[in-house]
């Protein structure tokens, strides 16, 4: 136990300790095979076989095959015993996983068999589980197990999302810290006070629910719990599912269909039309996984007016629509090119944040005040520094620019252990800064010496034909498979060991990776299926120097080696 002096025991006490272990283990397994044997195995439903499965049971309340055989025999019993005596077993029931409970509160099995004993029993009292569920909560706050009973209990109650609302408010004005109130209110809060017309909760109530934790972070500015229901608060509220772009690639004979958020496509629910006339199409995910924000298809070849529409001069109308359970979406494309495409926004301005309303940004900015008050009092406080860079990001101000990149840095010293965390988190800031100021109709992109450790959000450059990620810290390059238009990518002087995502470009004509961490020649096997690369640039690699070198590359098919000296 924790403050307590640990009590050295002698070998004699040590071996006598062990002598008792096993003679209580023998006899635990002695009577479990017994009861196996004899009672389950032939079905002996009767109060006998539940008194000795009690006794099991309070020594291990875990032993889920004993609460299920309970059930069997209070099934059975149900059919030959009269109504009071089943009300009689059930309170046993009860009694016992209660005794369980205290044995081990955290016991899935007897949470479990508790409210099946409950609605077993045919005058169940809830409201005295609810009493039981405070009880428990009262000794321990962080009972995942019994807040999941209570909200079992609470439906059978009726007691309304207010209520609990309330509930929780009592809980964190008893303790902040009571970092399972705070989850629990983060679940209720949009239920009890939804907004629809903003998808959010209602404004005034998130004033006062800010209210609340200032009160709780100046008191324990190092309380992870209110920070968490803090960025909770701060969240950006769930967007409709939109297809963002639809775009017609004739070259390759392709549809590709981006999406606001990863979904699960079939030829069921997103269909294609062409001149207002279904298409039949197979789509595939760009990433690989069932769900995906970025679909292909190809149109098939033999029919003659698909055909036409893609080779020929006319102008041709595409369009996708998708739809599941209560959502739906759609978008259509004038195919006048090689690459025709259509944006759902004409702006990417404001991708990655919400627009607030002016109230909303003055509660933002009082926020931002009251952290950096905070700040100033608790500097080395990573909750503080972490949250005062949230509420700049959500501002979106460019005078935030630099004190963002500032408290960033801060970060990574005063919270070391997470400092590829912030490095990540620090990326990530840049690709969105740089995604939203970028035309949505460009075909270049330079990302070059912005001290990426990570990359994110590439499934917004499905249309990047050029991409410059030279001289930063990259390790791995897989979201470069959403790239289906690029035909060049610089990636010197990173610190690159694979090309896990280099695969499948098959429009990629130049590569350099100069001055990374190729050691293993088998790396450039990913580069078979890049059909059309001609130019590879590998000088300054561990790999070079390998004796197959010059062999693979050969037998990669490549056309021309650019390091000094041609195959």
């Amino acid at each position: 136990m924790h403050g307590r002096l640990k009590v050295r025991t002698s070998e004699e006490q040590a071996e006598a300790k062990r002598r008792e272990q096993q003679e209580k283990l023998k006899i635990y397994s002695e009577i479990t095979v017994t009861f196996f044997i004899l009672n389950r195995d032939a079905k002996e439903f009767d109060e006998e076989a539940l008194e000795l499965t009690a006794r099991i049971l309070e020594k291990n309340p875990d032993f889920y095959t004993l609460w299920n055989y309970r059930r069997e025999i209070l099934q059975f019993l149900k059919n030959e015993k009269a109504e009071e005596e089943i009300k009689r077993l059930s309170l046993i029931e009860l009694d016992l996983t209660q005794n369980c409970l205290k044995v081990n509160p955290k016991s899935y099995s007897a949470w479990h068999h508790r409210f099946w004993a409950m609605e077993f029993n045919p005058e169940g009292d809830w409201k005295r589980e609810l009493k039981l569920c405070n009880f428990f909560l009262s000794q321990d706050e962080r009972n995942f197990h019994c807040w999941d009973y209570r909200r079992l209990v609470c439906k059978k109650c009726n007691v309304s999302c207010e209520e609990e609302l309330d509930y929780s408010t009592t809980l964190i004005e008893k303790n902040f810290s009571n970092y399972s109130a705070w989850h629990y209110r983060s679940t209720l809060l949009p239920i009890v006070h939804y907004d629809a017309s903003k998808n959010s909760v209602k404004e005034d109530v998130l004033l006062k629910e800010f209210h609340l934790i200032q009160n709780a972070a100046f008191t324990d500015p190092d309380d992870q719990s209110v920070w968490f229901y803090h960025r909770w608060l701060l969240g950006r509220r769930k967007m409709p599912l939109q297809i963002l772009n639809l775009s017609v690639l004739k070259p390759q004979n392709t549809i590709v269909v981006l999406f606001s958020e990863p979904v699960q496509v079939d030829n069921e629910n997103l269909h294609v039309t062409l001149n207002e006339k279904s298409v039949p199409v197979s789509w595939h995910p760009i990433n690989g996984s069932l769900a995906s924000t970025v679909w292909t298809c190809n149109l098939p070849a033999s029919m003659q007016e698909v055909e036409n529409s893609l080779q020929g001069d006319r102008n041709f109308e595409i369009g996708v629509k998708f739809s599941i359970g209560k959502e739906e979406c759609c978008l259509s494309s004038t195919i006048n090119g090689n690459t025709s495409f259509v944006w759902k926004n004409m702006s990417r301005a404001e991708t990655f944040r919400s627009d607030f309303s002016a109230a909303t940004i003055d509660v933002l900015k009082r926020e931002l005040e009251s952290c950096q008050q905070l700040n100033e009092l608790e500097p080395d406080c990573k909750w503080t520094l972490f949250t005062c860079v949230l509420l700049m990001r959500a501002l979106n101000n460019p005078k935030f620019q630099r004190e963002i990149e500032d408290f960033m840095e801060k970060l990574t010293v005063v919270d070391a252990s997470r400092k590829n965390y912030y490095k990540d988190l620090g990326s990530k800031f840049t690709i969105e800064d740089t995604i939203e100021n970028l035309p949505v109709d460009a075909t270049e992109l330079n990302l070059s010496n912005k001290k990426l450790t990570s990359l994110c959000h590439f499934d917004q450059l499905i249309l990047i034909e050029k991409i410059n990620l030279s001289q930063n810290n990259l390790t791995s390059i897989n979201p470069l498979k959403y790239l289906i238009c690029v035909k060049s990518i610089n990636l010197d002087d990173n610190q690159l060991f694979s090309l896990e995502g280099i695969e499948e470009l098959k429009n990629l004509e130049q590569l350099s990776l100069k001055r990374n961490s190729l050691k293993k020649i088998n790396v450039l096997d990913g580069l078979k299926t890049c059909v059309n690369l001609k130019e590879l640039f590998l000088e300054g690699n561990p790999l070079t120097e390998d004796p197959q070198y010059l062999q693979t590359l050969q037998m990669l098919s490549m056309l021309k080696l650019i390091d000094g000296s041609d195959l």
